[in-house]
């Protein structure tokens, strides 16, 4: 579980990008973080993720507190989905998987990869709907397939939460649903609580379970989308400011 107890992120120049922020992500839920101003909404994730330590308040991860004598433990229990990451040209799927922390430093250590790591490798991409491909080149793979081989990559620490950054980042409306299809049933089937940012609107009725709002650094609205747009306008004009 992530729980945010008024948590802040400074700007420079004595600004901030947001403030007292207070919120909890339980399990089952794909949460959308909104903000016209993208260096927000990715504060927040940041925070969430343990990569960052608010300058006010506390975040708390599994249970711990995130202070600077805890956070790259509590970052490691995060698993980071990076769609965007570039294209491997060399290695199976099975390979670039088996590759990912924490099993690479330790290979390096050990000399060799164990039968338990690679059953645990094959029942992700299992998980993610690449089984079949587990042995194929990932410089063959369609862009469908790349995009779950990072999800499968986010999940191999086994991690606690997922946060996926700016979903929809120089991509087609399309190809951030997939994304985002695939991250709704790992958070209802698997009960992750999955974080997500993106710019357009229009993921969000498609996909969210529930949307944060920042508007002028503070937070303006914590709910289902449907009940977003019955709330008072300020809330309304942000997330059209957002998309």
């Amino acid at each position: 579980m992530i729980e945010l107890f008024g948590v802040g992120i400074p700007r420079e120049a004595g600004t901030w990008l947001f403030r007292r922020v207070t919120a909890g992500f339980e399990a089952d839920e794909l949460t959308f973080i909104m903000s016209s101003d993208r260096s927000a909404r990715l504060g927040l994730l940041d925070v969430a993720a343990a990569a960052s330590i608010s300058a006010e308040g506390r975040a708390w991860i599994t249970g711990a507190p995130v202070m600077r004598e805890t956070r790259k433990a509590i970052a490691r229990r995060v698993g980071i989905v990076r769609p965007h990451s570039p294209r491997a040209a060399r290695g199976s799927v099975l390979s670039t998987v088996l590759a990912c922390e924490p099993w690479g430093l330790r290979r390096l250590l050990t000399g060799g990869r164990s039968v338990v790591e690679r059953d645990v490798a094959l029942e992700t991409l299992e998980r993610v709907g690449l089984g079949p491909c587990a042995l194929e080149p990932v410089a063959t793979l369609d862009e469908w397939r790349r995009r779950r081989l990072a999800i499968a990559r986010a999940l191999i620490p086994r991690p606690d939460h997922l946060i996926c950054r700016e979903v929809d980042d120089d991509v087609s409306l399309s190809q951030a649903g997939d994304v985002l299809g695939a991250l709704r049933t790992l958070a209802r089937t698997e009960r992750l609580p999955i974080l997500v940012s993106a710019a357009d609107l229009r993921l969000v009725s498609l996909f969210a379970d529930r949307v944060l709002v920042l508007s002028d650094g503070a937070l303006a609205f914590d709910g289902p989308p449907s009940a977003a747009v019955r709330t008072p306008r300020p809330v309304e004009l942000e997330l059209a400011r957002a998309s």
